[in-house]
């Protein structure tokens, strides 16, 4: 029997997007497993360009919420509970300052975070020697919450310069300083600094699923963690 995995994201980003049907493509990786994704636009409730993790785990755990209760108030508005998420991600990009040497760094980094319950078709990626029972109906309509973070890199002088001095968002002082347009919908800051090693897709892909880890080892992690 083939199940859907439906999942809300909080974002119209194509780069998030991608990334998000790529890490649960691979995580519940199954011919028998269906990966159904909706966008949402819905505010971090932080600042436009965050700093710290902090704020930045802050605004990806919102946009996550947010996605979660528009997916749901879509499939309810259709009177459909086939359409309700199983899944909702919400994707952070920030910057950490560091101060070393008497000079003052800005490290890039993103928060993932997911919210999920525990129901079958939510844990059917668990590992093959947990041996948590999933639960369906009323009780499964728990909520329990993953965390991740991407790894970081060091912004060069140029970007510094535009967001700690001409408060400039990040993606923005890389479209000056690149010569590009809308390169946070492409392949990002991290994409052009390791000339295409590594683009933005890819970058968030690794901590999704990292935070997938409490579906993927249910008996360690769910029914402890609330909103």
């Amino acid at each position: 029997m083939v199940s859907t995995v439906r999942i809300a994201v909080g974002s119209k980003n194509p780069c998030k997007m991608e990334a998000v049907r790529k890490a649960f493509h691979q995580v519940f990786s199954s011919d028998d497993v269906i990966i159904e994704i909706s966008s949402h636009s819905v505010p971090s409730g932080v600042a436009d360009q965050p700093f710290g993790d902090e704020e930045t785990r802050e605004g990806a755990k919102n946009r996550a919420l947010a996605a979660y209760n528009a997916a749901c108030s879509e499939a309810r508005k259709r009177n459909d509970q086939d359409m309700m998420p199983d899944f909702a991600v919400g994707l952070e990009g920030g910057l950490e300052k560091l101060a070393f040497e008497n000079a003052e760094e800005l490290w890039c980094m993103a928060w993932m975070v997911i919210v999920g319950s525990n129901s079958t078709i939510c844990t059917s990626a668990k590992a093959e020697d947990d041996c948590y029972c999933a639960v369906d109906g009323e009780e499964s309509k728990t909520l329990s919450w993953g965390y991740a973070k991407t790894g970081s890199f060091l912004l060069p002088p140029a970007l510094c310069d535009l967001v700690l001095r001409k408060n400039m968002e990040l993606g923005h002082a890389d479209d000056v300083v690149f010569r590009r347009v809308n390169s946070k919908h492409g392949s990002g800051t991290v994409g052009v600094l390791t000339k295409g090693e590594i683009d933005r897709t890819e970058y968030y892909v690794h901590a999704l699923k990292l935070a997938l880890i409490p579906w993927i080892r249910p008996q360690l992690y769910l029914g402890t963690v609330a909103i």
